[in-house]
């Protein structure tokens, strides 16, 4: 049988916070980790020493802004078979027997997939989203610069992913626990996309790399409260010549700025030019429904939205997609507005259930299902496939009804239930 090779690759700034803390956290690969790097690009020697410390394999280059040539130049000196790309923020989890199984080659496989879209979860309290952060070197590399995608080696090829369940592997960030730190982390990048943008326009080069700095910029200004400069960066973005996918990811981010802004028939008219020029159908309905449902139309963007539920991911132009949770999460928010609270309730369970967010919605389904049994409740996430153990204990610290459903589900382990049937 195959053994998989797996390294994890950082690339770290100055803004690495926590790389300790990311590091320790690769004792959940165990043995199929085969090594690390950490690419400094910007970063303190003292970063960098720490790294070597820890038995990463350390390098470093100029912090020129191009994200996409340091991952690769990092993949390459990993020497391995597949690469997790790492943020020097992030925290792993793994079950490494289930992930080592997904990355050996199957008996009878006719097509073998290319990376993992992995669950990240960017601070406590934001939804998860789901990204291409494992892949093979063979047959995938990062392209785009500033804003680096992944995508197959083999020219007009598409990317084959699986999508693994969390489970398996997963990724946390400690990026938004912080305030002061994620303000200093958006001021930085900021910087480095104006220090881009200013060689880009002395040297008359525009293009791709261009519109993806602008973009950049406009999405750290938009964070940091500077909505002005984020409009301007962005109409700059999409009235340049360039490719479609980098123009489209200009539309799209402006269409979301402007419905933020209230500037809802600018939105709509982006989303028409984005439907003729081909993107996303997905992705443009998803555009809609947040138009829609600032206009005050809920109905017609629950009607919307319920529609994408069917389709699974959504793609951007920059590849970035919205996953199920945040589908199903926009859905449950639309249902309770026009108090369709059974539709809200089956969001949630789903939520609860199916994608590992009892901590954060656990105290939303007990609202949801109010007054009736808790023994009910427990057989609803008992029927919908809740894990027991960690839904139990998040219910278990919530006020009211929590600890009651906590223990009519760990009443419904198999093992109690088949000791109550011989009593």
């Amino acid at each position: 049988m195959e053994t998989p090779t797996l390294a994890c690759c950082f690339v770290v700034g100055d803004d690495a916070r926590d790389l300790h803390a990311a590091l320790a956290s690769l004792a959940s690969l165990e043995d199929l980790l085969k090594g690390t790097v950490v690419m400094g690009m910007g970063a303190s020697e003292r970063t960098l020493e720490f790294a070597r410390r820890a038995g990463a394999q350390v390098f470093s280059r100029p912090d020129d802004g191009d994200l996409a040539a340091a991952r690769n130049e990092a993949a390459a000196a990993a020497e391995s078979t597949w690469i997790f790309t790492l943020e020097g923020d992030d925290r792993v989890t793994a079950d490494p027997e289930l992930l080592g199984k997904l990355l050996v080659s199957q008996p009878g496989e006719v097509v073998r997939p290319d990376a993992l879209q992995i669950e990240v979860q960017q601070g406590a309290d934001a939804p998860a989203t789901r990204e291409v952060r494992l892949y093979r070197t063979d047959g995938c590399h990062y392209i785009g610069g500033i804003r680096p995608r992944l995508v197959a080696i083999e020219a007009g090829r598409t990317l084959r992913p699986l999508n693994p369940g969390s489970d398996v592997v997963r990724v946390s960030s400690a990026l938004g626990s912080d305030p002061a730190g994620e303000r200093a982390r958006l001021l930085r990048r900021e910087a480095r996309a104006t220090r881009i943008i200013d060689v880009l326009d002395a040297d008359g080069t525009g293009g791709d790399e261009l519109v993806s700095a602008l973009v950049e910029r406009a999405r750290a200004r938009r964070k940091l409260g500077d909505g002005n400069g984020a409009l301007a960066d962005l109409n700059r973005a999409r009235a340049l010549p360039a490719g479609d996918r980098y123009r489209d990811t200009a539309r799209e981010e402006l269409v979301g700025l402007l419905v933020e802004h209230r500037h809802l028939a600018g939105a709509r008219t982006l989303i028409s030019q984005l439907r003729e020029g081909g993107a996303d159908t997905g992705y443009s309905d998803w555009l809609e429904a947040q138009v829609s449902a600032a206009e005050g139309q809920a109905e017609q963007a629950l009607a919307i939205v319920d529609r994408l539920r069917e389709r699974g991911l959504l793609t951007r132009a920059d590849g970035g997609v919205v996953a199920p949770p945040e589908i199903l999460n926009e859905t449950m928010i639309l249902a309770a507005r026009v108090h369709d609270y059974d539709k809200a309730f089956e969001c949630c369970l789903e939520l609860v259930s199916r994608h590992g967010q009892a901590r954060r919605f656990g105290r939303l389904l007990l609202k949801l299902w109010g007054a009736r049994s808790p023994e009910g409740l427990a057989a609803r996430l008992k029927a919908a496939g809740a894990p027991i153990d960690p839904v139990a204990t998040a219910l278990r610290g919530l006020p009211g009804a929590g600890p009651a459903v906590a223990e009519a589900l760990e009443a419904t382990r198999p093992e109690l239930t088949e000791v109550a049937a011989a009593l």
